[in-house]
């Protein structure tokens, strides 16, 4: 599939050819790979490659796929339901007090780092306020970021209560390798974040401007430090930060891994 430098999407490729990369748990640039036709089969093809996807076009499943944990008690979210908008919109919207908080992830930890088998993991997101809220994207050991103590194991996008910075943290034991400020959000603008998992001790993070195919790389940047070893749940989360409702609107996601085979 070419050189590790034409796999990945890139910032600053220039406007005269723009990439045009199928992001999945291979990377798949069609200029160049135009022919290779069993990376296809990899990716439609359930012997091969697990896949979650939710388009959130229904009432969202608390009883078989989404575990939904809301704080305090059940008076932390004021709903978390499908929406009339276009492409079908969740939205998480907390209760009007501080700290009230809501998260959707997989009931199970059904996702795992695991050398030579590759992984990616996209949401579609906006903020009605990036200032005061706290929000997460990715994958967790365990139902809840939000907390005293975040998850041991970690691989997610997140943005702090008090700040539109956007960052990205790994962790492996407790032991964490942050990169902050990967970019400042703008309230109820849509983004597109991805997590990819290369097989081979690297996790990379993109942040891609919305709009149709091609989209541009707003921002990318690796780790190969504290990166989790154990299996992980996927999904996101809000948190109020003031007495107000707050809103994460999710038009979908998605996490596809080629299928592991563990010994």
């Amino acid at each position: 599939m070419g050189q590790a430098y034409d796999k990945f999407p890139k910032t600053c490729v220039g406007t005269h050819q723009p990439e045009q990369i199928w992001r999945d748990h291979e990377m798949f640039n069609i200029h160049i790979n135009a022919h290779k036709q069993r990376w296809l089969k990899d990716v439609v093809d359930i012997m091969d490659c697990h896949r979650f996807e939710d388009d959130f076009c229904n009432c969202v499943d608390t009883t078989f796929i989404w575990e939904w944990v809301e704080y305090p008690g059940a008076s932390g979210a004021l709903t978390k339901c499908c929406v009339d908008m276009v492409n079908g919109v969740l939205e998480l919207v907390t209760e009007n007090d501080e700290g009230d908080r809501s998260e959707l992830t997989q009931r199970c930890e059904c996702w795992k780092f695991v050398n030579c088998y590759p992984s990616y993991g996209e949401i579609r997101f906006h903020l009605d306020d990036v200032l005061q809220c706290a929000f997460w994207f990715g994958y967790i050991q365990g139902h809840t970021w939000f907390g005293v103590t975040p998850p041991q194991n970690t691989a997610v996008f997140y943005k702090a209560d008090g700040s539109a910075a956007l960052n990205f943290e790994t962790r492996l034991a407790g032991a964490q390798t942050a990169t902050t400020g990967i970019a400042t959000l703008v309230q109820v603008v849509w983004y597109r974040l991805g997590i990819h998992w290369d097989g081979n001790g690297t996790i990379r993070y993109f942040l891609m401007q919305d709009g149709n195919f091609p989209q541009t790389v707003l921002a990318t940047g690796s780790h190969t430090t504290n990166l989790p070893t154990t299996e992980l749940s996927f999904g996101f989360g809000i948190e109020a930060g003031e007495d107000d409702y707050k809103t994460l609107a999710v038009d979908y996601v998605k996490s596809a891994q080629l299928r592991v085979i563990e010994t």
